[in-house]
């Protein structure tokens, strides 16, 4: 019975609740229908109608020109905006104005630049073997031969081969020769020739004992100008001196040049030029004169010597 008047009174308390929640509800749709009336009200104002605005009052003023200052037209400075003041050094007067400044031309240099080289001398090369003397008799000579690499002293007649320098000794002679004087009697000279063969390529080549053979590639002996130093160049050898650089482009010794192209960073194209010989008229290069060869004694032999057949 107990359980059954529990019962009741939580269903009676429910169902007050349920009453009171659906009063509480009613009241709150009458007010939201009253606000929503209120606010479809103020949606709709009245036409936005603008107002006039009066022009400004405008007015326009000229400056007047700046007088010319007492000390020239150029012053047209106020008080309080003070000049930038110049000095013209040609004028030697202050100036407000920047002074035209006339740069000096730089002056033309009209002095030839050097070439940088001389040419002392041309040689050529002298032929690998040379006849300095003889020695023996009539009828049994031999010649004295010198070896123009090695500096050897070679002893031989006709026949002879010379295997260091792929010679071969054809023929060798000694004669007197008469040289005729109307002044004073005539000189006697003795004379000793050798025909030597290039084994390789036939070449016949006549020695004498009275002058050195120069045979061969001239070379130009050249110094740098101011220097005593000298160094040997042949045709197409290059060499620098500097920042120039110089090519070799030919030798000759008849009369005695050299050909020189000469390029440098300075030079707007290259130079060439063809030195000679400074202070010589005579040709350099050629054959020594007999009086100027000493003649070896027919009797002596400088050692080391070979002897043959």
């Amino acid at each position: 019975m107990a359980a059954k008047s529990q019962d009741k009174i939580l269903f009676g308390a429910a169902l007050v609740l349920l009453l009171a929640s659906a009063g509480w509800m009613a009241l709150q749709g009458s007010k939201l229908s009253a606000l929503r009336a209120s606010s479809e009200a103020a949606v709709n104002p009245a036409a936005y109608v603008p107002a006039g605005i009066d022009a400004p009052v405008t007015t326009s003023t000229t400056w007047p020109t700046a007088p010319a200052q007492t000390t020239g037209p150029e012053w047209i400075y106020d008080l309080f905006t003070p000049p930038e003041i110049y000095y013209n050094e040609a004028t030697k007067k202050f100036t407000v104005t920047p002074p035209e400044i006339v740069k000096p031309e730089d002056p033309v240099d009209t002095k030839p630049i050097p070439f940088g080289v001389d040419l002392v001398q041309v040689k050529q090369d002298a032929f690998r073997l040379q006849l300095v003397g003889y020695i023996g008799e009539e009828g049994d000579y031999r010649g004295t031969f010198e070896n123009a690499i090695s500096g050897e002293t070679i002893i031989g007649r006709a026949g002879k081969v010379i295997a260091g320098l792929d010679l071969t000794i054809r023929s060798f002679d000694v004669k007197q020769i008469r040289t005729l004087s109307k002044d004073s009697m005539d000189v006697i000279e003795t004379e000793a020739t050798a025909v030597v063969v290039d084994n390789k390529t036939g070449e016949v080549t006549t020695l004498s004992n009275k002058n050195k053979h120069i045979k061969g590639t001239p070379f130009a002996v050249i110094n740098v100008s101011g220097s005593t130093e000298t160094t040997d160049y042949k045709a197409d050898a290059k060499f620098t001196v500097g920042d120039a650089t110089y090519t070799v482009l030919s030798v000759t010794t008849e009369p005695p040049s050299v050909e020189i192209r000469k390029e440098a960073p300075g030079l707007k194209q290259a130079e060439t030029k063809t030195l000679t010989p400074e202070g010589s008229n005579d040709p350099v290069g050629a054959p020594v004169p007999a009086a100027s060869e000493p003649e070896a004694p027919a009797a002596t032999v400088p050692p080391p010597f070979t002897f043959g057949n």
